[in-house]
């Protein structure tokens, strides 16, 4: 044996130890590298993962998915489901079956027949390849419904068979059409999904890219307007519609990309947080959807309720600077507290899409029209078979917010609140014959704005019949005018002022005294409403029968009956240069219907060419001219040389202010002269409106001595 020395012996622990603290150093440096080779894709999972399990109520569940597996077939198929035309189930059925399995919380946790069943199921799915006539369920629906699935059993223990999942991965896969607005964010979702699972950074880069792209304002073009409002299928009004999808799936991209280097741009945070502000969270009213604002799926059970928890309380986490707004709009939508708590007084005329929202803490009040430059609320997919009406000047009238909710299975469809329309002997009467893009048939529809208070009009020329309608907005009432009301045809004209959900009573004047005068009013649910011109006016509380199949051939067929509260004016038939004229006050019962001042409303003008109202209180006048004209009423005089929107505040101050648009968006100046009480000379104006993407927006112009 060859003998070591103590200095040799020294010289060998120490390259020891140099070489193991260089293996180590390696082997962290490999780790590090590993753990950077799954990020930013495990944060991003894991993110969706817990997201996916948001709201989830254990017991119900689980409860329905042992239903589910009661009924599950030998082969992984289930016999009520048509697999030649699947649509939401068996995925869902399936992912729930997920996310039960893998909940510790939940009574079939690490089930072993459920996770067996899980197997078969998708399987059963792959083997068939189911496909659906609707590209909306091949190429958004089940990629997202089977990545979600996917995602929740990555988290389970014994994950699902390398194989199957590498067979649904690839089943996934789908060409992205981009610059489709909603539809786009959808289908970049799923490709989200698939990027985790397959840790792929290219496929992230087209994830994250194209789940932003919508983000952006695009005049005339599907997505965002210049007005806050949104489009898709063309120029409609979509705001909770694919407006719904395009702010869910931002919000949810941006929620999960947070903090990484995909993380949403601060320009484009901007739109988002504005979009959402500004339009898509004022038109929910508690829990409740507006139902003008719903496109075709108001025709669907359930589409007015919101369901905007989960939504809201993702946003604190990448906008905190907005955080009380977000705090408040969850209280308010999850029903913590009351339609009413943290809404402030606002007012927005949409000048792209004809959509005007008047928003007060005790009511909101909205009005939906089309004109020649945009489209008509569409039928698709043998939805909306009835919404013939639905741009023709529809309000929605909300207090508590679910005045409307799953009441239009048994709605009279020609008589939908606010419309002026032939009375038909049934709602075949109210059936759109052509699905998709039908234009309006009039230019002169719009409204001015200060974003508190504002005038909307629609110049109607629908299913022959011709009137002049206009909405005059204020704090405790809104004034609805109507004249020039022309039609030939067999039927009555009526005009709806209200059809929803029948509750408490309905009391009525019959001719009695209120506030000293004899009046014609009425009041149900907390909104009473008031006749200055009075008129043939008619009120039910009947129950009416319906169901959600005669107004979409995808719902129940099951028969509803229902007490519905329903006002109207009958203007007869043929009738000629008839008109109409009420008050909505929302918030009163009839004893403060009786109190309440009419005299703050005065009615100047009502005819086919002028328009106006003038709030005494509010020390305002409003007009609407369809043509140009003058009105002169009660020392002050209004002329202009073109059809317009006039709204002036501090009408009897030093220092007024004009507020214009032109509805037409044609001109590009209207002159106006004034002579007002509080100015001791008249004014004239050339006033210079908005042009381009602006055209139809309101201007304003500060009057001085």
């Amino acid at each position: 044996m060859f003998g070591v020395n103590k200095k040799t012996n020294y010289k060998i622990k120490v390259y020891q130890r140099v070489r193991l603290g260089f293996m180590a150093g390696c082997l962290l440096l490999m780790n590090i590298s590993a753990q950077a080779q799954n990020e930013p894709f495990n944060t991003i999972l894991q993110r969706i993962n817990k997201d996916l399990q948001t709201f989830v109520k254990d017991k119900p569940l689980a409860d329905e998915v042992t239903q589910h597996l009661k009924n599950l077939n030998a082969d992984g198929s289930w016999r009520d489901i048509n697999y030649a035309d699947a649509q939401y189930d068996p995925l869902k059925r399936i992912k729930d079956m997920a996310t039960v399995y893998i909940r510790p919380s939940n009574r079939l946790y690490n089930n072993n027949e459920l996770y067996a069943a899980i197997v078969k199921s998708l399987q059963n799915w792959l083997d068939k390849n189911p496909k659906n006539k609707n590209w909306w369920y091949n190429d958004i629906f089940y990629p997202q419904a089977i990545g979600e699935t996917l995602i929740l059993m990555r988290s389970a223990k014994i994950g699902l068979p390398a194989a199957l999942e590498n067979a649904l991965i690839t089943r996934m896969i789908r060409r992205l059409k981009t610059g489709d607005g909603a539809n786009t964010s959808d289908e970049a979702l799923h490709y989200l999904y698939r990027a985790c699972l397959t840790k792929n950074k290219a496929t992230l880069d087209s994830a994250a890219k194209y789940l932003f792209e919508p983000i952006a304002i695009t005049d005339g073009k599907e997505g965002v307007q210049v007005d806050g409002s949104y489009y898709q299928h063309g120029k409609q009004q979509a705001i909770a519609s694919y407006g719904r999808v395009f702010a869910g799936n931002s919000v949810s991209a941006a929620f999960y990309l947070r903090e990484t280097e995909y993380a949403l741009p601060k320009d484009q945070l901007a739109i988002l947080v504005d979009y959402l502000k500004n339009t898509f969270l004022k038109t929910i009213r508690g829990s409740f959807y507006d139902f003008n604002v719903r496109g075709r799926g108001i025709s669907r059970k359930d589409s007015l309720s919101s369901g905007m928890g989960g939504m809201v309380s993702k946003i604190k986490r990448f906008d905190p600077e907005n955080a009380a707004y977000w705090d408040a709009s969850t209280l308010r939508t999850s029903g913590k507290e009351p339609a009413s708590y943290a809404v402030t007084h606002s007012h927005n005329q949409y000048w792209k899409s004809g959509y005007t929202l008047h928003l007060r803490p005790a009511y909101t009040f909205s009005v939906q029209t089309a004109s020649t430059r945009t489209l008509r609320t569409e039928r698709g997919n043998n939805e909306n078979i009835l919404g013939k009406f639905l741009p023709d000047g529809a309000t929605n009238i909300q207090r508590s917010g679910s005045e409307y909710a799953n009441l239009m299975p048994v709605w009279e469809w020609d008589k939908i609140p606010g419309t002026t329309s032939r009375d038909y002997a049934d709602d075949n009467g109210a059936t759109i014959k052509s699905d998709w893009g039908i234009p309006g048939t009039t230019k002169f529809v719009g409204g001015v704005s200060d974003g508190i208070y504002g005038v909307s009009c629609y110049d109607l020329n629908y299913d022959s019949v011709q009137a002049k309608k206009a909405w005059f907005f204020f704090d405790k009432e809104v004034v609805c005018l109507g004249a020039g009301i022309n039609s030939s045809a067999k039927e009555n004209i009526t005009t709806t002022i209200n059809q929803a959900w029948f509750r408490g009573n309905v009391t009525s004047s019959n001719g009695a005294q209120a506030n000293g005068k004899s009046e014609l009013w009425a009041v149900h649910d907390s909104i009473g409403y008031i006749f200055p011109q009075g008129g043939n006016l008619e009120i039910s509380n009947k129950a009416q029968t319906g169901n959600w199949y005669r107004i979409n051939h995808f719902q129940s067929k099951t028969e509803l009956k229902h007490n519905v509260f329903k006002i109207w004016l009958n203007h007869g038939k043929n009738p000629q240069h008839a008109s109409y004229q009420y008050l909505v006050v929302p918030g009163v019962d009839v004893v403060g219907l009786k109190k309440y001042d009419r005299s703050m409303i005065q009615i100047l003008k009502n005819t086919d060419e002028l328009q106006a109202v003038k709030h005494i209180g509010l020390d305002m006048l409003q007009a609407v001219f369809y043509k140009a004209g003058t009105l002169a009423a009660g020392g002050l005089s209004l002329q202009v040389d073109q059809p317009c929107t006039v709204y002036i505040k501090d009408l009897n101050g030093k220092s007024p202010t004009l507020y214009i648009a032109d509805p037409a968006q044609e001109n590009a100046s209207i002159k106006v002269l004034l002579k007002l009480p509080g100015l001791s000379k008249s004014k004239s104006i050339d006033c210079n409106l908005p042009t381009g993407a602006f055209a139809g927006a309101t201007a304003n112009f500060k009057i001085k001595e």
